[in-house]
């Protein structure tokens, strides 16, 4: 794609309704932490198979063994901390329990799995931009997800102001989107998922999403 000074804009008769930065979720639940995959309908492996995508990190689940010896490790080291805090005078308060993942509606994605792009083989999903991983991509740099009144796109900067700038990294219809749904099941609860018309989804989390995911969930907006 073609590099564009300053940020993206439409051409003339498209209108852009919102944008948010965006990148492929992260796992949570204890046997995915900071993992993620990309996957077939067969649950495979799919990430040497895409397009164009530069070698990345290959993650492995933590076996039930560990998560156990981990949570309990975690236990002790709670108990001790709040032991020398009464020892020494202080008011008790330790490390908490708020940032509690609740209970997940999806755990064979979300807890025993955490794939964030799901397509069979010719699937759109797959067209996905690698600078979506966070793993693969520069610290420098960005990728947001921008909504028009007739295109998703994903689009990607360097983050410098001496020389801003953003090109289109990947597009799609809003004909080939079915479904947006939340993710609860999150840090911070910021992941959603994309599903397209052909089966195939992706999972995105983003710090400022909500406008923009409110807008894919109106009904008639693919109609537009």
């Amino acid at each position: 794609m073609i590099q564009a000074k300053g940020r993206w804009r439409p051409p003339p008769g498209e209108r852009e309704i919102a944008r948010a930065p965006v990148s492929f979720a992260t796992g949570a639940a204890s046997r995915v932490v900071d993992r993620r995959w990309f996957r077939d309908t067969e649950r495979r492996d799919i990430q040497d198979e895409l397009d164009g995508w530069p070698a990345g990190p290959t993650y492995r689940r933590r076996s039930r063994v560990t998560v156990t010896v981990l949570a309990t490790l975690k236990v002790v080291f709670v108990l001790a901390f709040l032991a020398v805090v009464a020892v020494l005078g202080g008011t008790g308060v330790g490390p908490s329990g708020s940032d509690s993942l609740g209970t997940s509606e999806d755990p064979e994605n979300e807890v025993e799995d955490f794939p964030v792009v799901w397509a069979a083989p010719g699937a759109l999903a797959r067209t996905l931009p690698w600078e979506l991983d966070p793993a693969r991509r520069p610290e420098t740099d960005r990728t947001h997800l921008v909504l028009t009144d007739r295109r998703l796109l994903v689009t990607g900067s360097i983050d410098d102001p001496r020389e801003p700038w953003e090109e289109v990294l990947w597009e799609t219809e809003l004909s080939a989107i079915a479904a947006v749904d939340r993710k609860e099941f999150s840090i911070g609860k910021r992941d959603f998922r994309i599903v397209f018309t052909d089966g195939s989804w992706c999972r995105l989390t983003s710090l400022d999403g909500k406008r923009l995911i409110e807008h894919l969930t109106v009904p008639d907006l693919s109609g537009a």
